[in-house]
């Protein structure tokens, strides 16, 4: 059996121009217009394919294709949704792949043991209301607190309004909890939004693990005044002690971190903001990401300690407060190591490595034999309307993906 790359391109051609703008950029954010236009469109190509559709109480778009036995389900997908002005690929293409799948499958006559289930997450990159992977959460029974009804986005519309035009009441979001016995695996077919297998000339990423992330709010708090009176050696600059501590995170890193250890400050805001007064009130937000949870915990200690450091020189003071946890993820040994079988078959070149980015495929590891698949990202770009794959790497990713789903359908009973 061989799937159509052809057809694989022309979808994922199709779901991108859904997102176009007045503006000329292409996004699909969460619950927008666009993402629903894109999700219709998904489901006439599952309709096409014969698959049965559902929507689940957070809003997870699911398709069932019947196996011959009465054994748990083969999931495969990813996520529809988009960062703004974002790419054709990220998320798409492992939905794509696995209509593909089913597709291809259908018109071989081919059926097999297990059920296969297309699985559509919602919200995954939690543009409109600040946190993501919504439906996935909801689907590994994790605690939906941090979903407040109340949240707004940009528009100043509540969650909770949103998601009603969605279908999703979100009192009723926990019921789409899936219990482990309904799911034998769950296989993510991704582009890798890094540069190392193109780097190293590689098609195809065995994914070992997903990084975990802490995100901390840090306020450094000094004494504003005025800008021209107040001598350099009597100031307590809270902006200038921030960029003092942010400019040592890549030396932090280097020494108490590893090969994939990642630390960023991606926002800073200043007050009282005025160019004549010395700002008294510094905060910003700080992200560490490994695949160790004690590397993590390690660069927090490290990054509290050299603030107490720059502070106290000058009398100043700091809070640094945890925001959000995600502890690292590992992927199934088994199917990794189909993986490898089927990419040794067939004499394909492939790395093992860490995604150090955020995927649904996180939470289910905590509950669900899962494993993902790299494709390269064109000079390693995503989140991107630059964001690009190769023809070639595409099909190899996706005739992988089907050949190691039938591998996975022998073993597993």
């Amino acid at each position: 059996m061989r799937i159509s790359v052809d057809r694989v391109i022309s979808r994922l051609n199709e779901i991108y121009e859904c997102g176009e703008q007045k503006s000329g950029i292409h996004s699909r954010v969460a619950y927008s217009p666009e993402d629903k236009k894109g999700r219709e469109v998904f489901k006439n190509c599952l309709r096409e394919a014969g698959m049965r559709i559902r929507q689940d109480e957070a809003g997870n778009l699911i398709a069932r294709l019947e196996g011959e036995e009465n054994l748990p389900s083969i999931l495969v997908g990813s996520h529809l949704d988009t960062v703004i002005d974002g790419g054709k690929y990220d998320g798409a293409l492992g939905c794509v792949a696995g209509l593909e799948v089913a597709e291809t499958l259908v018109k071989s006559g081919f059926k097999l043991r297990h059920p296969l289930e297309i699985i559509i997450f919602a919200d995954e990159e939690g543009i409109r209301f600040g946190n993501g992977m919504f439906g996935s959460s909801a689907f590994c029974g994790k605690d939906l607190n941090d979903f407040a009804w109340d949240d707004k986005d940009s528009d100043g519309k509540l969650r909770k309004d949103v998601l009603r035009e969605f279908g999703v009441e979100l009192e009723k979001a926990a019921q789409a909890v899936r219990s482990q016995d309904t799911v034998s695996c769950m296989l993510e077919l991704h582009v890798e939004q890094g540069g190392i297998l193109e780097e190293n000339k590689m098609s195809l990423g065995i994914v070992t693990s997903i990084a975990g992330v802490k995100r901390y709010e840090v306020v450094v708090r000094g004494e504003a005044n005025h800008s021209g009176s107040t001598q350099m050696c009597h100031r307590k600059d809270a902006l200038a002690a921030a960029s003092k501590f942010i400019s040592q995170l890549p030396e932090l890193v280097k020494k108490y971190g590893d090969e994939f250890t990642v630390a960023t400050v991606g926002c800073i805001d200043a007050e009282p903001g005025a160019v004549n007064v010395i700002p008294g009130k510094c905060s910003f937000q700080l992200e560490i990401r490994d695949q160790k949870e004690s590397v993590m915990l390690t660069m927090e200690t490290v990054c509290r300690e050299l603030l107490i450091n720059i502070t106290k020189d000058k009398d100043m003071s700091f809070t640094m407060e945890q925001v959000s946890s995600h502890r690292p993820g590992t992927m199934d040994e088994k199917i990794q190591d189909a993986f490898r079988s089927v990419c040794g078959d067939k004499h394909l070149a492939y790395q093992n490595l860490p995604s150090g980015a955020f995927h649904d495929s996180l939470l289910l590891t905590e509950k669900f034999p899962t494993g993902m698949l790299f494709i390269p990202s064109i000079n390693g770009i995503s989140h991107s309307p630059l964001e690009n794959s190769r023809r070639e790497d595409i099909e190899k990713g996706c005739q992988v993906l089907l050949e190691t789903i039938l591998k996975l359908d022998k073993k597993e009973g």
